[in-house]
């Protein structure tokens, strides 16, 4: 079973980018390190395995 979205929902890689309002698609979901993040596409979750520092630019955009 996952847990909670991360970013309430929101597609990680967009906020990673700085994008904040961009929803993810539970069916687009990836559980890593205990957490659950949402995308809104393909593309967007394999960006978000293969580019580095997706993460913490997410976490940076979210808190702000």
């Amino acid at each position: 079973m996952s847990s909670p979205a991360e970013f309430d929902g929101q597609c990680a890689f967009a906020l990673s980018t700085g994008k904040k309002g961009v929803d993810g698609s539970k069916d687009l979901s990836l559980d890593q390190d205990g957490k659950t993040y949402y995308f809104s596409n393909f593309f967007a979750r394999f960006l978000w395995k293969v580019l580095p520092g997706r993460q913490e630019k997410a976490e940076s955009t979210w808190a702000s």
